[in-house]
């Protein structure tokens, strides 16, 4: 019976993922270009798009992901270690980059450039948390 309320809870989790992503898409308009940051405004968007798919499925298999370890790996001592430090940061920087950046008149290339280059930062090493199984030691 536990079972079955489990796959329900992850059916939900997953509704509930794909109607975040689908709002993004919806709210950040993605391919609706700007005339004089085009490349930049562009890039900015699918970014924060891979961020946030990186996002959900490392959310998802923190909360569901099967967490066996190997014989010679060992859960983290403390819940503030570095993984978890970057986890959190990951959950606000990009969110917080992609909510001001049209509050940002002067110098919108270069802020859209950095908050790029951050939301490429946090995606490969969600990334890497992923494929490494990491996310299964926090």
């Amino acid at each position: 019976m536990g079972g079955f309320f489990h796959s329900v809870f992850q059916v939900f989790f997953l509704i509930g993922y794909v109607l975040i992503f689908v709002v993004t898409i919806i709210i950040l308009r993605p391919f609706r270009v700007h005339r004089r940051r085009l490349k930049s405004t562009v890039a900015l968007k699918i970014s924060y798009l891979l961020y946030q798919i990186s996002f959900l499925v490392f959310t998802y298999l923190l909360l569901f992901g099967n967490k066996e370890l190997a014989e010679d790996e060992q859960p983290y001592d403390t819940l503030f270690n570095i993984h978890f430090m970057l986890f959190l940061t990951a959950t606000i920087i990009p969110n917080l980059g992609i909510m001001i950046r049209k509050k940002i008149k002067r110098n919108r290339i270069e802020y859209n450039i950095t908050v790029t280059l951050i939301n490429i930062l946090y995606f490969s090493y969600l990334l890497f948390l992923c494929f490494s199984r990491k996310w299964a030691l926090m």
